[in-house]
């Protein structure tokens, strides 16, 4: 069979090709070129569609406005790091307020003298002193004056202060007292005065007291002399300073005290009178007592000893003494004792002395810092 192209049919066929060189997209239909009327027909419509592509090719192109979008840019988030659970919160401190110091107050430092509960015999002259600090802004003149502010006067009066006391710095305070003639407990309340009149104390406010507190206790001797009874009559020595009966162990590193209980080194708790002193390693303490007529049969009878827990305690213990009027002088006895649980009786005869005027001395010696013991010391006479 003869087939038969028109030059319609090949024209179809050129610019196919043209198209499919341009990528143009093109969907030509198939021809059965047997059917003349029908492959006229659909040349001319391809004819006509091929017409109108060619010439929206002789149009110019107008361009095509491309929107641009920009890119977001995205900005990170801060992360919150969590704090390690160790890590210390920051802390707030709070602003301290500013306190204003007052002009006039007084700090106490310690009793020199006279512990709280001192034991005393009825009618005992005594020296009590407190040492103070000056903790306000004003310094205390000796216009100053320590003043009787309630309780048990126990005989003390109003005492001028003893130096200028600049602040900050301290001051021991004394007044002469004296125990009243019954037994019990006495307790005695005393202030700071300015010279304006204006009383002081201690504590926050400044307006608390300071106080000496006391027990008298009876002592029914038979002694013909009580050295126990009389041992503020004494005068107590070092040898280089006067040491205050009723001192402390607290104020001063050497001091004698009058007791009616306390405890020997071999355990036993005494409560009968004793003198108390404490020495320290080296050094000498004497105390001088008024002067006794000896009478015929007398003895001087004592114990003596360490205190319990003292187990560093070593002493020299001597009893000498002076004749009035005269240059004699010796030693009547002379015990050694340490720390060893046992305690010695002392019991010398006074028969060489009798008639005469004597002044006796209770004399210790500090091998090492010790305190020992006089136990009922005194003159008997059976």
């Amino acid at each position: 069979m003869k087939v038969k192209l028109s030059i319609t049919t090949l024209l179809i066929i050129i610019l196919a090709f043209i198209l499919a060189g341009c990528n143009i997209p093109l969907f030509v239909p198939s021809v059965d070129v047997n059917d003349g009327a029908e492959s006229t027909a659909a040349a001319q419509t391809v004819a006509a569609q091929l017409t109108q592509i060619a010439q929206s090719w002789t149009q110019t192109p107008q361009p095509t406005a491309t929107q641009v979008i920009p890119t977001a840019t995205n900005t990170p988030e801060p992360t919150n790091t969590p704090l390690p659970t160790n890590t210390p919160q920051p802390t707030f401190t709070p602003t301290a307020t500013s306190v204003p110091v007052p002009c006039n107050a007084a700090q106490f430092i310690k009793d020199m003298t006279i512990a709280d509960g001192t034991q005393m015999v009825p009618n005992t002259k005594f020296v009590k002193i407190w040492r103070l600090k000056n903790v306000g802004s004003c310094t205390w003149t000796t216009n100053y004056e320590i003043t009787y502010d309630g309780g048990d006067k126990l005989s003390g009066a109003t005492t001028a202060m003893p130096e200028k006391v600049y602040p900050g710095d301290t001051v021991d305070i004394i007044v002469d007292m004296k125990a009243p003639a019954e037994t019990g407990k006495y307790k005695g309340y005393w202030v700071l005065r300015d010279d304006d009149g204006h009383k002081f104390g201690l504590g926050g406010p400044a307006s608390n007291p300071f106080w000496v507190s006391i027990q008298v206790v009876g002592i029914g001797s038979p002694m013909a002399y009580d050295f126990a009874k009389n041992f503020c009559n004494a005068t107590w020595k070092t040898d280089d300073n006067t040491l205050y009966c009723y001192g402390t162990s607290q104020g001063y590193s050497n001091y004698v005290k009058f007791t009616t209980s306390f405890q020997m080194e071999s355990g036993k708790v005494e409560d009968e009178p004793a003198i108390i002193i404490k020495v320290a390693n080296g050094e000498r303490i004497r105390g001088i007592y008024p002067s006794y007529t000896v009478q015929a049969g007398d003895h001087f009878v004592s114990r003596i000893g360490c205190l319990y827990e003292d187990e560093d305690c070593k002493v020299n213990a001597r009893l000498t003494y002076k004749e009035v009027g005269t240059t004699a002088n010796g030693v009547l006895g002379e015990w050694l004792e340490k720390y060893n649980g046992n305690t010695t009786l002392v019991d010398v005869d006074l028969s060489t002395l009798v008639g005469k005027e004597i002044i006796f001395i209770l004399d210790v010696e500090g091998k090492n810092t010790s305190q020992m013991f006089w136990f009922v010391p005194g003159i008997r006479n059976p």
